[in-house]
């Protein structure tokens, strides 16, 4: 393992995502979304890792927005990662909340959607209410972060059920609302990770430090230096 500190991690995350040379996406909004589910105990390195291999600048198609009612809308990610896209979307979004007290965002063909949890919990402190979920087929999982408004950080939900290999939909389904939202059953749930528990971890990697698998970590620093090889373009 390594220890390395938070404004580390930004900065070296951030190189990563620049080293990709993607005409979109900003690389300081980026590395904090990567380091802020790190900091938490949720495997940011390792989301971000596989997020490289569908951040590809060949990919390049324009998101798709349908929208199905006043309040109701579906975005097409085109199987790219959330992480160049979900910022934007969720500004586009939340001007629907000026004329709703509710509003369902569907972001279909997306990949990496652990990687929301920074960019949602903005929102929750900016007084907005956030229920969002998505299922994992590969794992038979159903995954929910749920934060009312002001929460630092959200309730997470975690279900196992067979059935849900049937689901091999990649959306993450986004619910806002001006309204808190109840809190579900724990019992329906194999698992809880509770906002007090994510804070503990925070607060212990602001002072001790991000452990980190030394892996990961050269990884990371081997995508970072992308960003100094020369584009045969410009030669």
């Amino acid at each position: 393992m390594i220890v390395v500190s938070h404004n580390e991690l930004v900065a070296v995350s951030g190189k990563a995502f620049e080293g990709l040379r993607l005409p979109y996406g900003e690389a300081d909004l980026i590395a904090n979304m990567v380091t802020d589910l790190e900091m938490v105990g949720l495997q940011g390195i390792k989301h971000f890792i596989k997020a490289l291999s569908y951040l590809n600048p060949s990919n390049n198609q324009s998101c798709s927005i349908r929208c199905e009612s006043s309040s109701t809308m579906t975005i097409d990610f085109n199987n790219e990662s959330i992480l160049c896209h979900l910022p934007t979307v969720l500004g586009y979004i939340l001007e629907k909340l000026i004329d709703n007290h509710y509003v369902i965002l569907n972001i279909a063909n997306c990949f990496n959607r652990w990687l929301a949890f920074g960019e949602l919990c903005k929102l929750s402190r900016q007084g907005i209410s956030i229920k969002a979920c998505w299922y994992y087929a590969a794992e038979s999982t159903e995954i929910m972060y749920l934060l009312n408004s002001g929460n630092d950080l959200p309730e997470i939900y975690i279900r196992h059920d067979r059935e849900l290999t049937m689901n091999t939909e990649r959306k993450l389904t986004i619910e806002l609302s001006d309204r808190a939202f109840e809190l579900p059953c724990v019992s329906a749930h194999q698992q809880h990770l509770s906002s007090e528990k994510l804070k503990r971890y925070q607060e212990a990697s602001w002072v001790n430090g991000i452990a980190i698998e030394i892996d990961d970590w050269n990884k990371l620093k081997k995508a970072s230096q992308a960003m100094l090889v020369p584009n045969n373009k410009c030669l």
